[in-house]
């Protein structure tokens, strides 16, 4: 069955190669339609969706953002314009897909709207940008599709052909395929990490026996928005967090922030939490030379080459402890916050690297002290990866279900 695609790029830079991208699309039996998000130049083919048009619905006159001469604003004009028009299309389901290329303006023009693209719908982009910027602007929280073009988009060549190639069949056969029918179980997203997997798996496997299906984020950053995200648009019976990580890297300046509005989405639909400070003791850096200098004194672990971890200290530790309970006081639904006594991850017990039981308590008493009292603390004589450990997590779950 024909589906439509948008292509999207600036027409009077990369116009040749939209013209590529088209006539293989189009080869395939689908529909394109075309988006123009230039400024300056004159286009090189028509586009269906003109510059105009998309700066009208930015609140803006492209003769007046060639008059003005302000690149930045420009380009945030033509961002909200296309973003806008590009929703209101998959909404009306009349587009399926979404393909974009650029360069540095191009691939900025697009990313607020492919970072706002559903969930499972087919995006992707080729952009010379990524490979200097990183991913993380364009993509955001959302499952985006990138294809560095290696070399740059000035035309259609032996290498640019390949790559355009690929990317034409890389959306077509997004759209193409058909998502299999699944069974409607009840839904339990969960957050970890690799110093606390031990746990998770375990609990997953514990729910998914009951029946439930699991859907676990990584708390790098990007996994807490994903999940932060997911939350607030989607039936959820329950959220499990076994990793704080991402709140401690806002607080502290680290690069694993999931922005400041991690640990909220739950309890503003009073969607049922069991929370575990699990690796609470590090923040997340990438290669040794990104952790700060007031950083380089404390006990530092490296787990790979792009993996530096560096150990939270008492101070911090009850400023962590104070935020979560602000967090989870806010709460509209149960919320249960589970304590394992023998360590918060895989580096945190008696004998591994960050093993501080002074930092621990100290995160301990913040949230006593700081813990609404309806808010049960139930502390547990067990390490965060023991099975005893999983089986009080899941035995918290069943009951709080039960409760709400």
């Amino acid at each position: 069955m024909a589906k439509t695609v948008a292509l999207v790029g600036t027409l009077d830079t990369k116009g040749e190669e939209i013209d590529f991208l088209r006539s293989l699309i189009l080869a395939r039996g689908h529909r394109v339609i075309i988006a123009d998000t230039g400024i300056l130049g004159k286009p090189h083919l028509k586009a269906d969706i003109s510059r105009r048009e998309i700066a009208r619905a930015g609140g803006a006159d492209i003769d007046i953002l060639k008059e003005k001469g302000d690149e930045a604003f420009a380009q945030s004009i033509m961002a909200a314009g296309l973003k806008e028009i590009i929703l209101s299309l998959v909404e009306s389901k009349k587009i399926q897909g979404l393909l974009a290329i650029g360069g540095g303006q191009g691939s900025i023009i697009v990313a607020p709207t492919l970072k706002s693209l559903p969930f499972g719908f087919p995006k992707l982009l080729v952009s010379t940008k990524v490979t200097q910027a990183g991913a993380r602007p364009f993509v955001g929280s959302k499952d985006v599709l990138i294809l560095p073009p290696v070399a740059d988009l000035a035309g259609i060549n032996r290498l640019t052909r390949t790559i355009l190639t690929n990317a034409a069949g890389a959306i077509s056969g997004m759209v193409e395929i058909e998502q299999p029918e699944i069974e409607d179980k009840p839904l339990v997203v969960m957050s970890m990490n690799g110093t606390v997997t031990d746990c998770g798996l375990a609990v997953k496997a514990m729910l998914e026996k009951k029946g439930y299906e699991v859907l676990v984020f990584h708390t790098i950053g990007t996994g807490g928005e994903a999940l932060e995200e997911y939350v607030k648009s989607n039936e959820v019976v329950g959220v499990i967090e076994l990793g704080v990580n991402e709140i401690t890297n806002e607080l502290m300046g680290g690069l694993a922030s999931s922005g400041p509005d991690r640990l909220t989405a739950a309890g503003k639909r009073g969607v049922p939490q069991i929370v575990v400070p699990g690796s609470a003791d590090f923040i997340n850096f990438l290669g040794p030379e990104t952790v700060p200098p007031r950083y380089k004194r404390r006990k530092i672990h490296s787990h790979n080459p792009q993996a530096t971890l560096v150990r939270t200290n008492v101070r911090e530790n009850r400023i962590l402890g104070k935020t979560i309970a602000d967090k989870l006081n806010q709460a509209r639904g149960p919320v249960v916050v589970l304590w394992p006594s023998k360590g918060l991850s895989t580096l945190d017990r008696k004998g591994r690297p960050f093993w501080d039981p002074e930092a621990d308590m100290a995160l301990l008493k913040a949230l006593k002290r700081h813990l609404d009292p309806r808010i049960p603390l139930i502390e547990s004589d067990a390490y965060i990866n023991e099975p005893e450990f999983a089986q009080a997590v899941f035995m918290a779950f069943e009951k709080i279900g039960k409760e709400s």
